[in-house]
């Protein structure tokens, strides 16, 4: 009975916050978080939902909890790309530029394409005092970016993670 009415509950939620936000990614990151830890009660395996949980954990400044939610990701499937990305982040964000490389490169063997793994790597690479291999990482991430709309996101996306 317990589940049901969770379940409605989240229905419920839901439906509202699509009718009227669009994705649960537009809503605010406390929404967010409680929304996707709804999502994981009803199917704790997701990966996919356990990397936006984890993100959510990320902007809010909860590494703790992003980091032990993308281990979590990582045990199951070494190889997530996602996880394996945000875990380089999270690292980069606790200036631990040596343990997020190991991260992002690990991330650059499922997807060497990805414009905002690019991004990640050059600040790694910035922070690792090695301009060379960050202008290279940068110039690969806005030669990816096919829109201004996209160029600006890399700069959003470097403040989000150089923020302190």
């Amino acid at each position: 009975m317990r589940k049901l009415l969770f379940a409605l509950l989240l229905l419920a939620l839901s439906a509202g916050s699509a009718a009227a936000h669009g994705d649960i990614a537009k809503l605010p990151d406390s929404v967010q978080i409680m929304q996707y830890k709804m999502l994981l009660y009803m199917n704790a395996d997701d990966a996919d939902t356990k990397n936006k949980l984890a993100m959510a954990y990320f902007r809010t400044g909860k590494l703790t909890e992003a980091a032990g939610e993308l281990n979590a990701v990582l045990a199951k499937d070494p190889g997530n790309f996602d996880a394996l990305d945000g875990m380089g982040i999270i690292l980069l964000r606790q200036n631990k530029a040596e343990d997020g490389l190991r991260y992002l490169k690990r991330a650059a063997a499922v997807n060497d394409k990805d414009m905002m793994l690019q991004a990640h790597l050059s600040l790694a690479y910035q922070q690792l005092k090695q301009p060379d291999q960050a202008a290279e990482a940068m110039k690969k991430a806005e030669q990816s970016a096919a829109t201004p709309e996209a160029a600006a996101e890399i700069q959003k996306e470097i403040q989000l993670i150089t923020k302190s």
